[in-house]
């Protein structure tokens, strides 16, 4: 699967957690657990389709592969503990961004330089991070929480979007290493 396509299966994921979360009124604790997990499992099941597609490039998979497993597991806790409250809504999102942000920000970093994956990935992967730093400094606020998490689904669905599109689009070969 060519790399556009990840971004933009990626893209609707995040929009469609980010505009649920936007128009709903009762941003519960409870609420946030279900949305969260739901959304982790959902990326966790298209980051692993997209992993076993054919063509993944073999430098990312081990990246997709752990976004996926941490997604996974993050998921299923916060469904399986639903009723736990802001607690666990707080350090689930925190544990999860930090995981999935440092290993796509390190994923990116890796990368040659001046490749479009590169910036993407260091993008994407800051500002999960962002968000992990942002949840953590919070009091214990399920509507603040969830909001973030919402607009940061947002934020980062738009970006895989022209990340996605602009990669399609792109007439212009990568810098190889070196130049």
């Amino acid at each position: 699967m060519p790399y556009f396509a990840l971004e933009l299966t990626r893209a609707v994921t995040l929009l469609a957690v980010g505009l649920v979360i936007a128009f709903t009124p009762g941003h519960t604790a409870t609420f946030g657990l279900y949305a969260f997990g739901i959304f982790a499992i959902v990326s966790a099941v298209v980051l692993a389709s997209v992993v076993w597609g054919a063509g993944h490039p073999a430098q990312a998979r081990g990246l997709h592969l752990w976004q996926a497993l941490v997604s996974l597991v993050v998921g299923a806790l916060t469904l399986a503990l639903n009723q736990a409250g802001i607690v666990l809504l707080l350090w689930a999102i925190v544990l999860w961004a930090l995981l999935t942000g440092f290993a796509e920000a390190f994923a990116g970093w890796r990368m040659p330089r001046g490749s479009d994956v590169r910036k993407d990935w260091l993008v994407q992967g800051s500002m999960t991070v962002v968000l992990a730093l942002v949840v953590l400094v919070q009091p214990a606020d399920s509507v603040a929480v969830i909001g973030f998490v919402g607009a940061w689904a947002i934020v980062q669905g738009v970006y895989a979007t022209i990340a996605g599109l602009s990669s399609r689009w792109s007439t212009t070969e990568a810098p190889k290493e070196g130049r």
